[in-house]
């Protein structure tokens, strides 16, 4: 009987561009890959263009790499009552979307945001994503990432279910690990995990969730403070990880991670190598 072949990469730099992205995926030997569509420290978006997703594709169908995410820039707030961000936000998304209908994007990755204390965030971020319902290519969806629940952001598992069940199935959810541990789901104990596993199944159901970012936490569980930390090395440990790899309802979709490294330089060979051994225990 084939084993299933499951989809682990890493958030990689789009340095050099998306062919130089494809070589550092086939060094880790990655099989998926998480970027940013543009430079997340700035406004100043970009599309890929028609050339560059036809030459990527090209490249991608020749290399090991079976699925490319796309995560917004950090900068993206729809839920900020500053008109000039929230309308910036927008543009950025726009442009994102149109990168993501040229590469063959199945998952956009969006942090929910904050509403920075003043409320109406939640209903901001649904009329937002209302209006780019028809932006958002065929195939795709904008997949709204769960949070640790820091003071004044949305994230938690409740809220992105409840918008995502208002707004239909172009919007799904991502599961993060080094969130869920600060946010107070202790991953690695049977009874907490099971909580888990019920709240996702009574928020949005597992058909909503579309990608998982496994990351270790720098923090306590329900710290509500976001800092990843290298695989098994921090809070959610070891078998907190293996337990959301071997997860039966997740096993299909891409784990991604944004580990530190331990060299300081984002993810690399190591976290990788601990990735696969955690796909195996649970395989």
């Amino acid at each position: 009987m084939m084993r299933d072949i499951r989809l682990l990469g890493a958030h990689l730099s789009t340095a050099g561009g998306l062919l130089k992205t494809l070589e550092r995926a086939e060094e880790l030997r990655c099989n998926c890959v998480q970027i940013f569509a543009s430079n997340p420290r700035g406004w100043k978006g970009r599309s890929f263009s028609e050339a560059q997703a036809t030459e990527y594709r090209d490249a991608m169908s020749q290399s090991q790499v079976r699925e490319l995410i796309i995560h917004a820039i950090y900068l993206v707030n729809l839920a900020s009552p500053k008109l000039e961000v929230y309308e910036k936000s927008l543009v950025s998304l726009r442009n994102d979307l149109v990168s993501a209908g040229r590469l063959g994007v199945k998952n956009l990755v969006l942090h929910p945001g904050s509403d920075l204390g003043q409320g109406g965030g939640v209903e901001r971020l649904v009329q937002a994503l209302r209006e780019l319902l028809p932006d958002i290519p065929s195939g795709c969806r904008i997949l709204l990432e769960g949070m640790a629940g820091t003071a004044n952001s949305l994230g938690d598992l409740e809220t992105i279910g409840r918008i995502g069940n208002i707004l239909g199935p172009k919007i799904g959810v991502c599961l993060d690990s080094a969130h869920l541990c600060a946010s107070g789901y202790n991953l690695g104990n049977a009874r907490d995990f099971k909580r888990f596993d019920q709240d996702v199944k009574k928020y949005m159901g597992y058909a909503r969730v579309g990608c998982v970012h496994l990351n270790d936490s720098k923090k306590p569980c329900g710290s509500h403070r976001d800092h990843h930390e290298n695989l098994g090395k921090g809070f959610v440990g070891r078998q907190g990880l293996i337990n959301l790899v071997k997860h039966k309802p997740l096993r299909h979709l891409p784990y991604i991670i944004e580990t530190p490294g331990f060299d300081e330089k984002g993810p690399d060979a190591r976290n990788m190598r601990e990735l696969k051994k955690y796909a195996g225990a649970g395989g």
